[in-house]
């Protein structure tokens, strides 16, 4: 990498970890330094061998379910000392409550949301075709509508059951792009159309053109979130750090959408919830002909850019443990930098 490349990474990254705008999100108070090798993902499998029986074999997936959920908290309550993102909560947007089985729910947008909403209309008594995102929806399980004042009673409360769910944040942008701006089909629904829009207006590109390539895309994202803030971009972007205060809620569990049936079923076993299919996804793969893996997406994208996006996103990689791909990683230690929180 030349000289010229790497200084301005490193002014990047610096500026980066200061505060840029009173909108740009809650950061630490102290500075951490965090190397690539210290934030990369393992996880083991249990020894299933054809010998064990079904009984044993379905404590043995317990116990590992059990384990990872473990290890996920830990992970966090380490990331949580070393970086103070402590509190208040910064929405209640995406948290939901389901009373009968005193359940707490932050589910960001594009980690699988619509079908745990669904879920959780279930258990209150909804229709099965009650639309997740209807008014009627919101007013069955959304916190602002059920619990109102008496929210911070609930969320403190040792017998709520707190949970998460996240999402690799690089195959979380991929899910917004093919979902939202039609994996560069012309966009025709008005609130993504008028999103693009002012975008452009605002950089004084094209306004007519309605399509978008995932390069534009991701450039849209990291201008929104540099200038505006990352508080205040569409949660579907929004890093989920930034959403659930992983730091000031003690979640009981820490769903990955990769994990999602095996982690719903857990709990659904552990609250003794009848009556959900733990393999449901709404709108998985909705009308897609053809679906590359999220990687596939990132291939051309420029250094600079997955720079940026990795600091964007930095706190979804490191407090939920996700692995940084092969193709980040050799542009991380290219840089031949640290990461800096602030």
């Amino acid at each position: 990498m030349s000289a010229s490349v790497g200084g301005s990474l490193a002014l990047f990254l610096l500026l980066l970890s200061r505060d840029l705008s009173p909108s740009f999100g809650p950061l630490a108070t102290k500075m951490v330094t965090l190397s690539v090798s210290e934030v990369q993902h393992t996880s083991a499998s249990p020894d299933t061998s054809p010998s064990v029986s079904l009984a044993s074999l379905a404590d043995l997936n317990k116990e590992s379910v059990f384990r990872r959920f473990n290890e996920r908290k830990e992970h966090l309550a380490t990331m949580c000392r070393k970086v103070d993102m402590r509190g208040k909560i910064f929405t209640k947007d995406f948290m939901h409550y389901n009373k009968a089985y005193d359940l707490l729910v932050c589910a960001p947008p594009k980690t699988g949301c619509s079908s745990l909403k669904h879920h959780l209309l279930r258990l209150a008594g909804a229709p099965d075709e009650t639309d997740v995102h209807s008014d009627i929806a919101r007013a069955a399980i959304s916190v602002r509508y059920v619990l109102n004042d008496s929210f911070k009673e609930v969320l403190d409360s040792p017998s709520t059951t707190r949970v998460m769910v996240v999402r690799h944040p690089l195959e979380r942008l991929v899910s917004g792009y093919r979902d939202k701006f039609r994996d560069g089909a012309p966009v025709t629904i008005d609130i993504w159309s008028n999103f693009l829009t002012d975008y452009r207006s605002h950089r004084g590109l094209d306004t007519s053109n309605m399509t978008l390539t995932f390069h534009q895309y991701l450039e849209m994202i990291a201008f929104l979130m540099l200038t505006r803030g990352r508080n205040t971009i569409d949660g579907h972007f929004r890093p989920a750090a930034l959403v659930c205060s992983p730091c000031s809620v003690r979640y009981d569990y820490i769903l990955h959408t990769d994990t999602l049936t095996q982690d719903l079923q857990y709990i659904a076993d552990e609250l003794n919830i009848t009556g959900i299919d733990t393999d449901l996804r709404l709108n998985a793969n909705t009308n897609r002909t053809k679906v590359f893996p999220y990687e596939y997406y990132y291939r051309d994208i420029p250094l600079g850019l997955m720079s940026k996006i990795y600091a964007l996103y930095r706190e979804d990689f490191l407090m939920y443990n996700f692995e940084v791909p092969a193709f980040m990683r050799n542009v991380l230690h290219n840089s031949n930098m640290h990461f800096l929180w602030r």
